[in-house]
């Protein structure tokens, strides 16, 4: 659900870029990044985290970036 509303966002922003990090296979990336839970988007210091990321809160966090 999350991968869909992403998709949809990035739509309208163009001008950011998404990497995707697989937990199982990149731990020690995933903590480096702050990534403790699934689904995750971190930029710098932001980070949005949720089971139900959807696209309004998706396009909160993008603007506020």
């Amino acid at each position: 659900m999350a991968s869909r509303a992403l998709a949809r966002t990035l739509e309208d922003f163009p001008h950011i870029a998404v990497h995707r990090v697989e937990l199982l296979t990149n731990p020690a990336r995933s903590l480096k990044a702050g990534i403790r839970s699934i689904p995750s988007l971190v930029c710098d210091d932001q980070s949005l985290k949720g089971l139900f990321l959807n696209e309004k809160k998706i396009r909160i966090f993008f603007e506020s970036l």
